[in-house]
């Protein structure tokens, strides 16, 4: 063969081949046609952080909360009714007006708010809310002649001592929320994260994945055609793993600082906010498991793809149901979590937009619901000192719905004038009471609340229920 002939044959044999490799790496990343299920299921199963981008915030609002902690600033606000159903008269909750004004220094950390509720020229209630470092305090001198103070620690004794319902769950101090810090991951916790993720891939075997090459799902009443891919472990196969992850963990410095800094973030309680706490839990699990495997139960998990996006994941276990949908596109950004647990339904739904965001929160148990739908926006800018927050408040129970909205304006100044001290011989912390002297104290209060909050409805013609049932 001549050389020349030979040199243009290993061109196009090379250009093929080169050719051919581009053409399967392009299918590769953008099909699942070389994947094996697993494979599949864990590439999907990868994208469910992908969802909570959505909680980032934009640059303008970064800027706001950044400048609210290091600039005093003044609020001016107002909350009217514009909508209500079985509830009362819309003449007479178009009258009602609630505002506030109030002074915020959180470098000192010190703030202090008087809200009033009127009704045309009629004072119907006014509270002042103040903050004093980790003091938090009200004073309604319709309900008592001083503050009424809560310290921000241990708040869980303070629970406890209240008997309070949901006592198991209240942290030992509140954290203002911060999402940057809580969406922020580290290399070297990334690097862990992905440690676990190869366990449970590498300890499921192969036939606990399955493929549903059409499969349609429904969410907020689109239909969209999937592809699912399932990994199913059964009791055995589920302690199995968790084991195996909790020893690891126990072990793993790096991931308990991981787990323990976002709970704190997220004002979870101390058995997730502790590392030695979350150490013994753990190593509690562990020998549950080893005693009795089935305790871990079986438990499916389902990822749905389409358009090479996970756009719902869903988690059954222990007859209960945990579905993460997640749709982006040109015309929708949304992520809805959804709890079933027997006859009680669950949702969170977190929609963004141009303007800002939706929250809604529902629950349906016994084909009753009741909802709360958040919805917020913010105008202005920092540079020209003309923030504004805009905020829609919809509720529903049962059969009774209304809607509340509130505008502001933030001024950005050094000059806010004196904040109101919480006066010493006036203020009651509560923290310090003991417990029989507390719940008394706590009783007096519901029943004085109760007491004004339906006397100043009826003073008006509105027919309402107590806020504290006994």
């Amino acid at each position: 063969m001549k050389p020349n002939k030979l040199k243009r044959n290993l061109i196009i044999i090379f250009s093929v081949i080169v050719l051919a490799c581009a053409i399967i790496l392009v299918l590769y990343n953008t099909t699942d046609i070389f994947r094996t299920k697993r494979g599949a299921f864990f590439r999907y199963f990868e994208q469910i952080p992908e969802a909570f981008e959505i909680l980032e915030t934009s640059d303008g609002y970064k800027t706001y909360q950044n400048t609210k902690e290091s600039m005093p600033y003044i609020t001016s606000g107002e909350m009217t009714i514009t909508e209500s159903n079985n509830i009362a008269d819309a003449s007479i909750l178009n009258k009602i007006r609630l505002t506030l004004n109030g002074k915020t220094d959180n470098k000192s950390e010190k703030s202090n708010t008087r809200v009033t509720v009127n009704s045309e020229n009629t004072e119907l209630f006014n509270m002042t809310i103040a903050r004093n470092k980790k003091l938090y305090g009200f004073y309604a001198p319709q309900i008592a002649d001083g503050y009424i103070v809560v310290r921000n620690e241990k708040l869980n004794e303070l629970a406890d001592k209240i008997d309070f319902e949901y006592a198991e769950n209240v942290p030992e101090q509140i954290m203002p929320l911060n999402i940057e810090k809580i969406l922020e991951i580290k290399n070297n916790e990334k690097n862990s994260i992905a440690k676990y993720i190869r366990m449970i891939n590498n300890q499921a075997p192969d036939t606990a994945y399955t493929k549903n090459d059409s499969e349609k799902i429904e969410i907020e009443g689109q239909t969209y055609q999937t592809t699912s891919y399932s990994l199913k472990l059964n009791s055995e196969q589920n302690s199995n793993l968790q084991i195996s992850i909790l020893e690891e963990m126990t072990k793993d410095s790096i991931m308990m600082n991981f787990i323990t800094s976002k709970c704190r973030l997220l004002n979870l309680k101390q058995d997730f906010t502790d590392i030695n706490t979350l150490n013994s839990k753990m190593k509690e699990r562990i020998e549950l498991l080893k005693n009795d495997s089935s305790l871990a139960g079986e438990i499916v998990i389902t990822v749905y793809e389409n358009i090479q996006k996970n756009i719902q994941t869903k988690i059954e276990y222990d007859n209960k149901i945990i579905t993460l949908s997640h749709i982006q596109n040109d015309d929708d950004n949304y992520v809805i979590l959804k709890i079933e647990d027997e006859n009680k339904i669950t949702t969170v739904k977190l929609e963004k937009n141009t303007d800002g965001y939706i929250v809604k929160i529902q629950n349906e148990e016994n084909d009753i619901i009741k909802s709360a739908e958040f919805i917020y926006s913010l105008t202005g800018t920092v540079s020209e000192n003309n923030i504004q927050n805009h905020l829609t408040i919809k509720l529903v129970d049962d059969i009774k719905r209304i809607t509340f909205e509130y505008n502001d304006n933030i001024n950005f100044t050094n000059d806010i004038g004196t904040l109101e001290e919480m006066q010493d011989d006036k203020v009651a912390v509560i923290n310090d009471y003991d417990a029989d002297y507390l719940k008394e104290f706590v009783n007096l209060v519901k029943k004085q609340i109760n007491t004004v909050y339906i006397n100043q409805a009826a003073s008006i013609g509105i027919n309402l229920d107590p806020i504290f049932l006994d």
